[in-house]
């Protein structure tokens, strides 16, 4: 009886934290960031004010869905983390809440978000107000990620492009590469573990997991592209090779956790 009250009630949090995120989404763009736009200054003070109403949103949701016992969140090695600047943040992807739990922990982040938000009813205002980087065309997205190295953000890229399916080997693609070797700018790999799985790839909000799930957050030290790739390769061969390497260590990584 105890479990099945527990389940409930983790499931109600569940979708009322779902409902919150999307009504919120929904009143930002349509309300609070048009409103903020009337404020002095340039677009960088107002993409700085936008990331940091983000953060705390973000911030206070995963405090109520630690607070109602939905999940228990542990970070490790964030310290490499909090107020990094100009450098490359690569993490793989198991849940739907990465970017909410990483943006929730990093004072100044940028992401690259898919283009199908930028025209959403919920989010499209919020990326738009927050400066984030839109999934266009390969070019177009590694000149506005190395801008933004430049200008001092820590920028997030998931390098599977979507959530893993739970125990399937990794699979990254090539575009995080191709920014890491242009930008020279330091990696950042952040592992991320959430067990049991929950909203992976393929599954629903209302599907939580028999018990409260742990969210793990790992930072490691810093990688240089330079040295897991031959810069000396012509771009494309030096892409895929860092690619490889970088494949190959998060998975390892991951496989000692």
């Amino acid at each position: 009886m105890a479990a099945a009250m527990n389940y409930y009630w983790r499931l109600l949090v569940t979708g009322g934290c779902f409902l919150a995120f999307s009504a919120g989404g929904f009143l930002f763009s349509a309300i609070v960031f048009p409103a903020m736009h009337l404020l002095p200054g340039g677009a960088q003070q107002r993409h700085r004010r936008v990331k940091w109403m983000i953060r705390k949103s973000f911030g206070l949701l995963v405090a109520v869905l630690r607070l109602a016992g939905v999940m228990r969140l542990e970070i490790s090695g964030m310290e490499r983390l909090r107020g990094a600047s100009a450098v490359l943040v690569l993490a793989n992807h198991p849940s739907y809440i990465d970017i909410v739990v990483l943006l929730s922990l990093m004072p100044r982040a940028t992401c690259v978000v898919k283009g199908g938000l930028w025209a959403s009813p919920f989010f499209g205002g919020v990326v738009s107000a927050a400066g984030y980087i839109r999934n266009s065309t390969p070019e177009k997205v590694i000149e506005d990620c190395d801008r933004a190295l430049d200008a001092g953000d820590a920028v997030i890229i998931f390098p599977e492009g979507t959530r893993s399916a739970p125990n399937e080997p990794l699979k990254f693609h090539r575009g995080a590469a191709h920014i890491a070797l242009k930008s020279a700018k330091p990696i950042v790999p952040v592992l991320l573990q959430c067990e049991p799985p929950t909203f992976a790839k393929g599954s629903h909000w209302y599907q939580v997991p028999p018990r409260p799930f742990c969210f793990r957050v790992i930072v490691r030290g810093a990688l240089s592209a330079y040295s897991l790739a031959d810069v000396q390769q012509p771009p494309a061969i030096a892409a895929r090779h860092l690619t490889s390497a970088l494949e190959g260590y998060f998975s390892d990584q991951l496989r000692v956790l």
